[in-house]
């Protein structure tokens, strides 16, 4: 693991503050290479020594709680993000609306052994996924790893409660493609509920709704590793039985949820570059780090870059989704309402993996876009933020970008034990390192900086039969047709 390079960071902060900043500071906007190098020095320097982020991430996570898409915590999180961007001076900072349908509600959800022994099992919903529909009494059948989806199923499945080890740590564009297909699978075959085995220490459970939203085919419930292999004793030994009662609820049409949308207007705005993090999250939790923080940083780039009284060249434009967790509703309702402005975009850089120790940026596939990305991204260097990576996968609001062929970015970060806390009871903001929110706050105001003002984009929108060539390129093609069966965006 690549260590946080303090040494680097004090002498690059003290060397911002060597000289006197005024407290009404002057415009920063395009010229020179010597004002474009105090522009990010100054910006850095406020960057590393605010505290906004960590407050505001304090009242969210604190006051607001866990944000489901569509709930009342949700709507307060965009109040709250479109009150700061206010307090902040973004003037045009706005609501747009969109809906989900249905929306979805998590009940109660329990489960316990009623034979050969009577035993407790910790357990909960997957979101967007039906309940039982009262209590149910069914017998437990175990698929173990092999279920993918596509290889025949044993009749031992019908009217049972099935276990199956997917796993949920990690990238996950392989394993929703698999628990979606193995979910249809099993109702098609008249299975009572799917139980996936939490890969998570300590009894920790996941929940999830990517390619479960709209409805779920069954209950799809996540179940302690520790109690599935106590489930798994017992069969060896011979039938076991068990009590269910999953409660969920689903709306009777469809919700309105919004973005929050703001910019910092260029002095040429025909050309934009886009910073984007999802607010919603799961309940079990507060959301902190999933994607809580990066809301945060976000909206501090914002504030900071506002205060200096930065105007770039071009607009930089602050996105804040909803919907993230239920396929990246809130990005594809921005996209389908931008349409028209799609050509205008230079970049989107989401932000949607933790706030630990960041490393550069990932391109997507999109290696024609490698060596401009480079330069622009050199002032990062003193941050330890400035490597590029190619890889691509579909795990966040920046699909639905790639897919409509703009140059998509995320920031990448050391994991650390960011997939122990993803979507569990554990993702809290006492476990957020105040220092790193500060880090990526100058990371994310420094690259938009950066974009907005070069020259030149990095590289051009992808034609629909580039885009195809992409995703088939970086093994994602499958998993589109089964994120977008219907129309396609590109």
């Amino acid at each position: 693991m690549r260590s946080f390079p303090f040494l680097v960071l004090i002498l690059l902060v003290k060397s911002v503050f060597g000289q006197a900043v005024p407290s009404s500071a002057p415009d920063v906007a395009t010229g020179s290479k010597d004002k474009q190098e105090d522009g990010v020095a100054r910006i850095v320097g406020y960057a590393m020594t605010s505290g906004g982020a960590s407050s505001f991430l304090e009242t969210l996570t604190d006051r607001i709680g866990g944000r489901i898409t569509g709930s009342p915590e949700c709507k307060a999180a965009a109040d709250l993000i479109l009150q700061h961007l206010k307090d902040a001076g973004f003037e045009n900072a706005q609501f747009e609306e969109y809906t989900i349908n249905p929306g979805w509600q998590h009940g109660p959800a329990t489960g316990e052994v009623i034979s050969p022994v009577r035993r407790g099992l910790y357990l909960a919903s997957y979101g967007w996924a039906p309940g039982t529909q009262g209590p149910i009494e069914v017998p437990v059948a175990d698929i173990a790893g092999t279920g993918d989806g596509h290889s025949p199923l044993p009749g031992k499945v019908r009217g049972a409660a099935v276990l199956a080890d997917l796993g949920s740590n990690g990238l996950s564009t392989n394993y929703v493609a698999t628990r979606h297909l193995l979910a249809r699978q099993l109702a098609n075959a008249g299975a009572a509920a799917m139980f996936i085995v939490s890969d998570k220490p300590d009894r920790m459970l996941y929940t999830s709704a990517f390619l479960i939203y709209p409805r779920g085919p069954l209950p799809i419930i996540s179940i302690a590793k520790e109690d599935a292999a106590f489930l798994r004793r017992l069969l060896a030994h011979g039938p076991v039985t068990i009590r269910l009662n999953v409660q969920n609820s689903f709306s009777a049409g469809p919700v309105p949820e919004r973005n929050v949308v703001a910019d910092l207007v260029g002095k040429d705005p025909s050309e934009m570059v886009l910073l984007t993090a999802h607010f919603d999250s799961w309940d079990a939790a507060q959301g902190a780090n999933d994607d809580g923080a990066e809301v945060a940083t976000v909206l501090e780039a914002a504030r900071i870059l506002k205060m200096l009284k930065i105007q770039p060249r071009h607009t930089i434009r602050f996105v804040f989704f909803s919907g993230e967790e239920q396929s990246d509703l809130g990005s594809r309702a921005y996209v389908a309402q931008h349409r028209q402005e799609l050509d205008k975009i230079r970049a989107v850089f989401n932000t949607d993996a933790g706030v630990q120790v960041p490393l550069g940026f990932k391109l997507y596939g999109r290696t024609d876009l490698e060596a401009a990305t480079r330069k622009l991204i050199s002032p990062l260097a003193p941050l330890g933020a400035d490597r590029v990576f190619t890889d691509a996968d579909f795990d966040s609001d920046e699909e639905s970008f790639m897919v409509v062929g703009v140059p998509t970015y995320s920031l990448a970060v050391e994991p650390e034990d960011y997939y122990v806390r993803h979507h569990t009871i554990v993702d809290t903001f006492e476990r957020i390192d105040p220092r790193m929110l500060r880090l990526h706050t100058a990371v994310l105001a420094t690259v938009a900086h950066s974009f907005a003002n070069a020259d030149e984009r990095p590289g051009r929108r992808l034609s629909p039969p580039e885009v195809k060539d992409l995703l088939r390129r970086t093994g994602l093609e499958s998993l589109y047709e089964l994120d977008y069966p219907d129309a396609k965006p590109y």
